[in-house]
């Protein structure tokens, strides 16, 4: 049968030996050479001279907040690009001077970067916006900070996760007051519009969403149905949704091709610029250890009830003491490896975690991108943590020499796997360093394992849906960051084109 669409003089770095491929139904058809696939040459069909143009499979984004990543493009007010504090407080007052509505919620902020190398504050917000309720939300999601307006719609009282004096909101204190002021409908869908959009740029084609808050999955429906979502969005439920999940007689795979349930995500501690990342050894600059947010036990309950109604469990753990005890309530919960329940992040792992990963059958779901913002000598992991830890951070080598799934994602910071491949080819320390292929594979191939879709996506063969990313040169011989998307592909139809 004819082809609707060939591609060729191409560069594919995953199929040595070929120039061409051939697509039909928005699956690929064939790959070969171009004078091997003339046969499918018909009438109609399309043929795309890409001029010796590089050509991926679609990349995936295997941990990302994807409508967060929206939001931030079409909603908060964005504190990413802040190079100091006084600039992101500016950024704040302007906002509060020129944006409707009741409260100003910022996100992105990140001390590391900033001369003054401090956080905000309670003071700070209160200085610049004193009447309205703000909140800015740190890069990572584990810290929030917040004005006194915005304190007073908190309802804990002062402890781990709240601290009034510095009106510092940590874990599931700041989730709470975030859930309790979520944009409306409206606005959540042209958040998942403009990440779709986003993220066809970047040449990614499906990603991982972590955040699936009723509320996201309502909105996701929508774009949906209404043609605009154009990404491949595979969701993970919060862990408080398990029961409803199974109550419901949801599946893993649970959807259909642009919208499906993996399972659910449980958080067992926080982050490291928060400092709630659970930690063996307390952090350099500071007199706390993190905090474990969910003990092996309660784990253990919530993935034997997940593994019984097959759906995933990804459990976000960053600190060497949080991994622990993540593989100890896989333990204590029986887990079987064709389960291929996921550790999110996996940043501080030791010899003895990897292997107990390799004989659980445990994906490691990482993200090259921390590298990039944090790992190395005079970095903001090296000063949290000294020297000894930041060299033995986010070890993508020692993961794959364990024989253990290896999947990138982004976590948003920021979406973007040809800004993170580099976290993972030319890393400031020996155990981060993996091969431009084995970088690309975890980009590609190893995540579509990490979702249960090698069987459609990940790789440029026969049979495999296509989506593709058309790169201006070779990941394998030109740096990423020298390096275009020129075209994304979604089923064979071009979602983006330079």
């Amino acid at each position: 049968m004819f082809a609707d669409l060939i591609i060729h003089s191409a560069r594919f770095p995953t199929v040595p030996g070929v120039d061409a491929l051939a697509v039909r139904g928005g699956v690929i058809q064939a790959v070969g050479t171009f004078p091997e696939l003339q046969g499918s040459i018909g009438p109609h069909t399309r043929i795309l001279d890409l001029g010796g143009k590089t050509v991926l499979p679609g990349f995936i984004d295997a941990h990302t907040h994807f409508v967060r990543v929206g939001l931030e493009r079409t909603f908060y007010v964005d504190l990413s690009g802040a190079r100091s504090l006084d600039e992101a407080l500016e950024r704040l007052r302007v906002a509060a001077r020129e944006r409707q509505g009741e409260w100003v919620v910022a996100r992105g902020w990140d001390e590391s970067r900033w001369p003054e190398r401090r956080p905000l504050v309670r003071a700070d917000l209160d200085r610049v916006v004193p009447r309205r309720p703000c909140c800015a939300v740190r890069v990572d999601g584990h810290l929030v900070a917040c004005n006194t307006p915005a304190l007073a719609r908190c309802s804990r009282s002062d402890g781990e996760l709240v601290d009034r004096e510095l009106g510092h909101l940590h874990e599931d204190a700041a989730w709470a007051l975030l859930d309790a002021i979520l944009p409306d409908r409206t606005t959540l869908v042209d958040a998942v519009v403009a990440a779709s959009r986003h993220a066809a740029e970047l040449g990614i084609t499906a990603v991982a969403e972590m955040s699936g808050k009723p509320e996201y999955l309502r909105a996701y429906l929508h774009a949906l149905e209404e043609g605009m979502l154009r990404t491949r969005v595979f969701l993970y439920l919060p862990l408080e949704r398990l029961e409803a999940a199974v109550s419901l007689g949801m599946r893993r795979g649970f959807g259909g091709e642009l919208l499906r349930v993996m399972g659910v995500k449980a958080f067992v501690d926080g982050s490291i610029g928060a400092r709630t990342a659970a930690l063996a050894v307390p952090y350099r600059d500071g007199d706390t250890a993190g905090t474990l947010l969910l003990g092996a036990e309660e784990l253990a309950r919530a993935w034997r009830a997940a593994s019984r109604a097959e759906l995933q469990l990804a459990v976000h753990a960053i600190g060497d003491r949080a991994i622990a005890e993540v593989l100890r309530a896989a333990r204590l919960a029986g887990i079987s490896r064709h389960d291929r329940h996921r550790i999110e992040h996996l940043e501080l792992p030791t010899e003895e975690h990897l292997r107990g990963m390799a004989e659980l059958g445990l994906v490691a779901s990482m993200q090259p991108n921390f590298v990039v913002n944090w790992s190395g000598p005079g970095r903001f992991y090296e000063d949290r943590l000294g020297p000894e830890r930041d060299a033995r951070i986010d070890p993508h080598a020692l993961v794959l020499a364990h024989g253990i799934p290896l999947a990138f994602g982004s976590d948003g910071m920021p979406m973007g796997p040809l800004y993170g491949l580099s976290g993972a080819i030319s890393p400031p320390h020996g155990p981060q360093r993996i091969s431009p292929e084995e970088a690309i594979a975890a980009y590609t191939a190893g995540a579509a394992y990490s979702l249960f879709a090698e069987d459609e996506l990940g790789e440029i063969a026969p049979g495999k849906r296509a989506d593709l990313v058309v790169l201006s040169a070779d990941p394998r011989t030109t740096r990423p960051e020298d390096i275009r998307v020129e075209m994304t592909f979604l089923g064979g139809e071009v979602i983006f084109a330079r």
